[in-house]
């Protein structure tokens, strides 16, 4: 019994160590999205001649939603890859991108990189993330895209949001409002993957294409 009460202790002692250090990571990405807002309604106010899509009103008026994680699939995993299933093989950008809503419309995103270096925001606007994000489903939306993940895949430029066990993107003509299965979906890339590899893939070894 004294040792089950150990082992216990322990067990309790890592799992609030992780969720501590969750937490304070969440803030941190919080905070560097708060004044990447801030400085976005700024450079907004006083040059009126940008057009970004948004105004600084719009900005400051703004709420901000969960952070959403990006990922990056393993290019060679996928070319091989038996496991039907793109989250096996993808990677943390270690980069999050962050909406800010009005009234459940997304009016612009912050992308903050959170690494050893330190959190800060990199991109304060970006038109892709905006549109895509207001296409998904309502139920998504309502949820303020907690539990979303984002994926994007090199090579065949492909962009996918993953929420539970459905894939919803654009990506050749995909309806972002309607979800198809991840097994379905990693099929489908591995084969453009394959195809992108036959044709490309000597010009990658020398380096003359960007990933």
């Amino acid at each position: 019994m004294k040792n089950l009460k150990s082992i216990i202790t322990v067990l309790l002692a890592v799992f609030s160590t992780c969720i501590f250090a969750q937490t304070t990571a969440n803030n941190g990405i919080r905070e560097a999205a708060i004044k990447g807002k801030s400085d976005l309604a700024k450079i907004l106010s006083e040059n009126k001649e940008f057009n970004f899509g948004v105004s600084a009103r719009e900005v400051e008026a703004s709420q901000i939603t969960n952070p959403i994680e990006s990922f990056y699939t393993n290019f060679e995993r996928l070319l091989n890859d038996n496991s039907g299933n793109i989250n096996s093989i993808s990677g943390s950008d270690q980069k999050f991108i962050v909406p800010f809503s009005i009234d459940n419309q997304v009016i612009t995103t912050i992308s903050v990189v959170s690494d050893s270096k330190g959190t800060k925001a990199v991109e304060l606007v970006n038109q892709q993330y905006k549109t895509e994000l207001n296409q998904l489903p309502a139920e998504i939306r309502r949820a303020n895209y907690r539990g979303l993940k984002f994926i994007r895949v090199p090579n065949i430029e492909a962009s996918l949001y993953i929420f539970e066990d459905k894939c919803y993107t654009s990506y050749k003509g995909g309806n972002l409002r309607e979800g198809i299965s991840i097994s379905e979906m990693t099929r489908k890339l591995q084969i453009d993957a394959r195809e992108f590899q036959t044709k490309f893939g000597e010009e990658l070894k020398r380096g003359k294409l960007v990933r």
